[in-house]
Parts: C-alpha cells; sequence; structure tokens
C-alpha cells in the first residue's frame, strides 16, 4: 500500500497559525475577529468560497487576492511556531517499517513547503513531495490525479490520510481510501458526513494498515 500524507493541520500542527492568519487576511474587510469555530464552520475549498461565508458576500477578485496575500504573509512569518503534529513521527516510523511506500501532498505552495519539511527532518520519508503549484485557494482532487501519476501509484492500493472533507473528496475523486484526523480543524459532523473512517490521531489513522 501507498500512503500519501497531507501537510497543513495532518503531519503539522498549524490550526492556531492558520487562524492568527486568516485573522489577518480578513482584518479590513470584517470587525469582529475570526474565531475558532467560524474557522471550522465555514473552511472549504475553494477557499474563495470560505472568505465569501466569513465576509456574508461574494468577495471581488481584488479582495481575494488581497485576502490570499494578506493570508500567506502573516502564516509565513509564524509558521516557525508550528510544530509537527502529536504522533508524526511515530506514524511515518511505523508505516516506513511496515514497508509501505509514503508521499506527502500539500495544497501549501510547492516552494515554500519543500524547506519546511525539510527543517522538519522527516523528508526522507516521503517518495515524493508536491505542493501546489497552481492558482492559491484550488481543490485538491487534480493534484492528487497528478502526484499519484508521477508516482505511478495504483489508487486502489493509496491511502490519503488528511483533516479535511477535502481530502476525502479527493481520495474519492480518484478512487483511493481515506482517513481522516480529527484534530479540530472541522467539527467532527463535517467529517463524519464524508462517510470516511475518522481517526482521533496520527498513529490511531494508520494503526488498522500495519500487521498485529
Amino acid at each position: 500500500m501507498h500512503v500519501v500524507w497531507d501537510w497543513n493541520g495532518t503531519l503539522l500542527d498549524d490550526l492556531m497559525v492558520v487562524l492568527a492568519s486568516v485573522n489577518a487576511g480578513v482584518g479590513p474587510y470584517r470587525s469582529e475577529p475570526v474565531t475558532l469555530d467560524d474557522y471550522r464552520t465555514h473552511y472549504t475549498r475553494p477557499v474563495k468560497r470560505f472568505y465569501d461565508a466569513l465576509l456574508g458576500r461574494e468577495i471581488s477578485h481584488a479582495e481575494w487576492i488581497d485576502l490570499d496575500h494578506r493570508f500567506h504573509l502573516a502564516y509565513r512569518s509564524q509558521m516557525t511556531e508550528a510544530p509537527l503534529a502529536a504522533g508524526a513521527r511515530e506514524a511515518l516510523e511505523r508505516t516506513a517499517g511496515n514497508g509501505m511506500s509514503q508521499s506527502l501532498l500539500s495544497m501549501y505552495p510547492h516552494d515554500d513547503l519543500i524547506p519546511l519539511v525539510a527543517a522538519a527532518g522527516i523528508d526522507h520519508h516521503f517518495d515524493r513531495i508536491d505542493g501546489l503549484r497552481g492558482s492559491p485557494g484550488e481543490r485538491k482532487a487534480p493534484y492528487l490525479q497528478s502526484h499519484l501519476d508521477q508516482l505511478s501509484a495504483d489508487p486502489s492500493d493509496t491511502l490519503v490520510i488528511g483533516d479535511t472533507p477535502d481530502d476525502a473528496d479527493a481520495a474519492a475523486a480518484v478512487g483511493a481510501d481515506c482517513v481522516l484526523v480529527d484534530n479540530g480543524s472541522h467539527h467532527r459532523p463535517s467529517l463524519e458526513a464524508t462517510g470516511v473512517r475518522i481517526a482521533s490521531s496520527l498513529v490511531e489513522a494508520i494503526a488498522p494498515y500495519h500487521p498485529a
């Protein structure tokens, strides 16, 4: 089996950094700060729809570009504060020890992603690392298909481990299995609505695929 790991919110525990960065993005457009409950309730892809929901109206293209720019400036300034998620190293090592191949696919900009993964000291676990090379805020499904094609990986023998409904949608679109980790970035019912297995930790997510 091949395992495709998500980065932001899955292997990287960056939820509070993301929330602060979202508030930096919407600051000029929203009087009240975005709460964690707001984020959990509204976050979706394409990300522009997330901001539409937060502001209660459809934002213009220029506003979307400005919001996204503000978000990434804030995120880059704080991202070194985000640790790896609890159990990330153990889950990766167990998976490697069981002879399963692994890769990483993130919707974070590719050129920014690569040094982050290397700095965390886990890049050696992955046969391939891909980040976003297209427009900000896109859905993950086409990127997952391209990622698997580059690896010559069989989707029917692939497990996607992520933390959002978009990860589940991407896995379903290519015919892969999926587990979502309930790490607080979404309300659990929204994760359960995807119909995939929900795990409370990364180690739990990968456990059924390891021999006893």
